[in-house]
Formats: structure tokens, C-alpha cells, sequence
């Protein structure tokens, strides 16, 4: 019998990532939407929680101002993204010329006599594939954002059933009220894992904002904004969130003074935030093993693409919130984790 559920459980995971692969177009704007719809009801929370003597915010007003809060941010984000497009063609000459003095000094100092030039440099370097795969998932993210939309609505008005048809699932069961607990304790931790994974990613992008605009970098705000998205990738997510600024400065500025000042302050942002403050907000609800993380990249990535990346840390954590919370899974949540501390300490 032991064999027969093992052989079945390894044929529904089977089928599960047939699924995901297949239906990849249908699936990611769904999650999409469903990220999209925690966030403006987690933001509607705690705006909620906001109190002015006796007087708090009706719930209403606060699903309002959050939704029109994501809104405006997905608005300004549009904006700078199509704004820093041009900047960047107009000031490519201006990076292929100190791109050149730089490699000439790098040369100089390695006793390099035949220098290469800068085109036969970029045809040793094949970023198309690369390229290609962002392009692709934004474009493909840009022509389904009215199915997203669609499916942002719809979310919304089924939420007001979610308790009905629980209930109505659970037919008055002995179990109903440990049923529902375990669902508020996974919602809470989700809740709190989101909302101080963006505050701690808001923070650092602030902080590495500043050191960029101190040292003149082109499109600060862009690679804040960068920075606070790479942020929600534990590791790998830090190390290009401090890689792509520093290599900026090495093309738009004509000496090494700059790129170090940039990477060594960078990188301390990204360790006092990432080593010391999100370990004490976190506690033990973001305690993912290094090994876990890589894989799941890898994993997501190569079924859903960078999109895929992007997903692959948070709905990981989520799924170890959710298997801590049941003794069957709970030994899952163990192996996902770095230290074997799970879920105790949100």
C-alpha cells in the first residue's frame, strides 16, 4: 500500500508540472493576480490599523485607498520605466566612450598589447537569449494586464464567499474551528511575512537610493526601484541588486573611484539589512536554506521563465508557512528551512 501511495504521489506531482509547463500563459497572470490582490487587501489591513484617538479608518475607505495606493505605484512605475528607455539611448555614446578608457586602462595595467576592440568584446558576450527572455516576459506580462485585471476582479468578488463556502465545506464538523484557526494562522503569517519582506525591501531601496544619488548615478530611482524588487530573492536576489548599479558606474564614470565607493556601500546596505534587521522582524518565517532557494530558482526559472524567478522565494515561503502548520507536512517545512527553526517565532 506504502508503494502504491508513494507511485501515486510521485504521479500527481508529475502531472502538477505538466500542468504548470503547459499551461504557463494561463497560470503566471493568475498568480500575478492573485500577488496583486493579497497585496492591496494586506495594504487595506493594515491602513485599517491605523488609529487617530478613538477614530479608525472604516474598512471600506481603506480597500479604496489601498487600491488606489497600488494604482498610482504601477502607474509611476510604467512611467519611470518608460522615461529612463530614453534616457539611456541618449546617453549610450557617453558609456561606449568611457567604456572604451576603461578597458584601455585594464589592458595597461594586465600588459595587454593587442587590445581588442569594444565590438569584438560584446561579440564574445551573448546576452540575447538573456535579453530576449525579459523582453519576452514583459511584453508578455504587458498583453495580458487586462486578463490580470480581470482576474483581480473576480478574485474580489468571490472574496466575500470565501467564509460561506468554507463553512459550507466544513457541514458543521467537529473540526471546523481548528480548521478555521489553522487558516487565520496561515493568513497572519503570510499577512506578516509580505508586509516586512516590502517594508525591509522598501528600506533597503531607500538607503541605496541615497548612496547612488550622493554619488551621481544615472537612474537612481530606476535601479532603487531594481533593488526593491530583487530584494524579495534572498541571496542570489542581493548579490545583482549590488552587481547592476556598481556596473553602471564603470561605464558612466571614467575612473575605479566611483564603481568601489558604489559596491563596497551597496553591499554593507544589503548585509545590515538582509543579515541583521529582516533575521529580527522575520523570525523564523523567512528561515529558507540557501540550497532551497537556488533550487527553487532554478526550478521556477526554467518552468515559468523570469517571472518564475521572481515568484519562486516568496510562494516557497508560503508553501513552508502552510506545512509547518500540519503535522503530516511539517517535516517538509523542516527540510525547506535552514536551521530546522519553522514558523514559531512571526
Amino acid at each position: 500500500m506504502k508503494v502504491l501511495s508513494y507511485a501515486g504521489g510521485l504521479g500527481l506531482i508529475s502531472l502538477t508540472v505538466y500542468i504548470m509547463v503547459v499551461g504557463r500563459d494561463l497560470i503566471v497572470p493568475f498568480l500575478v493576480s492573485v500577488v496583486i490582490w493579497f497585496l492591496i487587501n494586506t495594504l487595506a489591513d493594515y491602513y485599517h490599523k491605523i488609529q487617530i484617538g478613538s477614530f479608525k479608518i472604516p474598512k471600506s475607505l481603506c480597500f479604496i485607498a489601498s487600491l488606489i495606493t497600488t494604482v498610482v505605484a504601477f502607474w509611476m512605475l510604467i512611467e519611470m520605466i518608460g522615461n529612463n528607455i530614453a534616457d539611456v539611448k541618449a546617453a549610450a555614446p557617453a558609456y561606449q566612450e568611457n567604456l572604451l578608457k576603461l578597458s584601455g586602462r585594464v589592458y595597461d595595467l594586465l600588459g595587454i598589447e593587442n587590445q581588442p576592440s569594444l565590438t569584438q568584446l560584446i561579440n564574445q558576450i551573448d546576452l540575447r537569449p538573456f535579453i530576449s527572455n525579459i523582453a519576452g516576459t514583459l511584453a508578455s506580462l504587458a498583453g495580458n494586464a487586462g486578463l490580470i485585471m480581470i482576474y483581480v476582479l473576480f478574485i474580489f468578488l468571490e472574496q466575500a464567499s470565501f467564509d460561506t463556502k468554507l463553512k459550507a465545506l466544513l457541514n458543521g464538523s467537529e473540526h471546523t474551528h481548528t480548521v478555521e484557526e489553522i487558516i487565520k494562522t496561515i493568513h497572519k503569517k503570510i499577512e506578516t511575512y509580505v508586509a516586512i519582506k516590502t517594508f525591509v525591501s522598501i528600506l533597503t531601496g531607500t538607503a541605496c537610493y541615497i548612496i547612488l544619488i550622493l554619488n551621481d548615478v544615472d537612474y537612481a530611482g530606476f535601479w532603487a526601484f531594481i533593488i526593491f524588487l530583487l530584494n524579495y530573492i534572498p541571496t542570489v536576489g542581493s548579490m545583482l541588486a549590488v552587481l547592476f548599479p556598481a556596473v553602471l558606474s564603470l561605464v558612466q564614470f571614467p575612473t575605479f573611484t566611483p564603481f568601489l565607493i558604489i559596491i563596497s556601500s551597496l553591499a554593507t546596505i544589503q548585509v545590515l539589512m538582509g543579515n541583521i534587521l529582516e533575521p529580527k522582524l522575520m523570525g523564523n518565517s523567512l528561515n529558507l536554506s540557501p540550497l532551497v532557494v537556488m533550487l527553487s530558482l532554478a526550478l521556477w526559472g526554467s518552468i515559468w521563465g523570469i517571472a518564475g524567478m521572481f515568484l519562486s522565494v516568496p510562494f516557497t515561503v508560503i508553501l513552508m508557512i502552510i506545512f509547518s502548520e500540519f503535522p503530516k507536512t511539517k517535516p517538509i517545512a523542516i527540510l525547506l528551512s535552514q536551521n530546522g527553526k519553522i514558523g514559531s517565532d512571526v
